[in-house]
């Protein structure tokens, strides 16, 4: 997905006025262009769905204007998520709103009347409705700084509504959880995720629960839903990473460890389990060697099940290790005078202080093993 190439870009209003004398010219495939640009540019905007409906209405419904390709502009994407919910088609459409908020989260793709309407669920499988709701957590941080919420808060609505409609739906229960958790909201997560567990006990119920409980500092409970997750699935060994990391985060890395232990006893390659505990190890002794064999193991393992920051997150800030340390000392001193000296002789800018530190790289997250708010979960939504 995209969001286009133009130099110049046109703002929504000269978009849809060029979309408006396409449409008057029978240019419908101009006109349609036009009308994608004017969604990416403004995705709320009241005048770009009056014109996209007119678009509709001139063209049979408008889908063949808005194909979907391998690489496909978002505005085509968001128009043609627009079109199938006028089609019928609801389900689809939210699809492709989710694909459009995986592609850039900041644009209020979802914040329009059909997506918010209290009775869009009756219309919905709850099955699809919870698919939606993970295809959003997966491409979103735990939790969402606050700043970034409004765009994704049609999606928590869609939530509220269809468990109101579907109250007993344990896989929607745990995916509105799940999102209400990174929106903040940690007591309606609880509360979802519990009534979830009570309709039907399964091992991801847990986990959401489990998570929901975390990210509330309830650290015995959330500990107690993962035990039971593991119960209901001794060989997912997420889980069993998962309950390392929350016990580290308490300080309790003898029992952490025990955890990677186990997982490791069952399969020694398993990444989430291999990137816990080397991240462990070191955190408990301080020994760059497992810093050096959790290296090894990425190398030797470029296809984990999803991205990891284990390893950066231990190097970061670590002289050597996440930064170059700046030389400092008397002859140091001497030396930088000197140069500097030197430069102004040559009627040169003179450089400035030491700027030795390096950039550390960008965490961006990986497997849920810490505390709420640091990563991924376990490769889960």
């Amino acid at each position: 997905m995209s969001k286009g190439s133009d130099d110049s870009p046109l703002s929504a209003e000269e978009e849809l006025t060029l979309a408006r004398l396409a449409l008057d010219e029978g240019d419908l495939a101009h006109a349609a262009g036009h009308v994608a640009g004017a969604l990416t540019r403004a995705p709320t905007l009241p005048e770009a769905h009056e014109t996209l409906a007119r678009l509709a209405a001139a063209s049979g419904g408008g889908l063949d204007l808005f194909p979907l390709h391998q690489r496909v502009f978002v505005g085509v994407v968001v128009a043609r998520a627009h079109l199938l919910a006028a089609a019928g088609q609801p389900a689809e459409g939210l699809e492709l709103l989710a694909a459009a908020t995986g592609h850039d989260r900041s644009a209020d793709w979802a914040g329009v009347p059909w997506v918010t309407a209290p009775d869009l669920p009756e219309r919905l499988d709850p099955e699809r409705v919870a698919q939606v709701l993970m295809q959003v957590c997966a491409t979103t941080p735990d939790p969402v700084p606050r700043a970034d919420r409004a765009p994704l808060m049609p999606y928590l609505t869609l939530a509220r509504n269809a468990v109101t409609v579907h109250p007993e739906h344990a896989l929607l229960l745990g995916a509105a959880s799940a999102l209400a958790r990174r929106l903040g909201e940690v007591t309606l997560a609880i509360r979802w995720a519990s009534r979830g567990v009570r309709a039907h006990p399964s091992k991801l119920g847990e986990v959401w629960l489990g998570y929901a409980y975390r990210s509330a500092g309830r650290t015995h409970e959330a500990l107690s839903a993962l035990g039971r997750a593991v119960g209901h699935d001794p060989d997912d060994l997420a889980v069993y990473a998962d309950i390392a990391g929350t016990l580290a985060d308490t300080g309790r890395l003898d029992e952490a460890l025990e955890w990677t232990d186990r997982a490791l006893a069952r399969d020694p390659t398993f990444d989430c389990a291999v990137h816990t505990a080397h991240r462990l190890r070191f955190q408990r002794d301080g020994d760059v060697a497992h810093l050096v064999a959790l290296a090894d193991f990425v190398r030797d393992h470029p296809d984990d099940s999803h991205e990891h920051g284990d390893l950066a997150e231990c190097c970061r800030s670590r002289p050597w290790l996440g930064q170059v340390t700046p030389a400092a000392g008397a002859a140091v001193a001497v030396l930088r005078h000197a140069l500097a000296e030197e430069q102004h002789g040559l009627d040169a800018t003179p450089t400035a202080g030491d700027t030795g530190a390096a950039e550390r790289a960008a965490y961006r997250g990986g497997c849920r093993t810490r505390a709420a708010g640091r990563g991924g979960e376990g490769g889960r939504p």
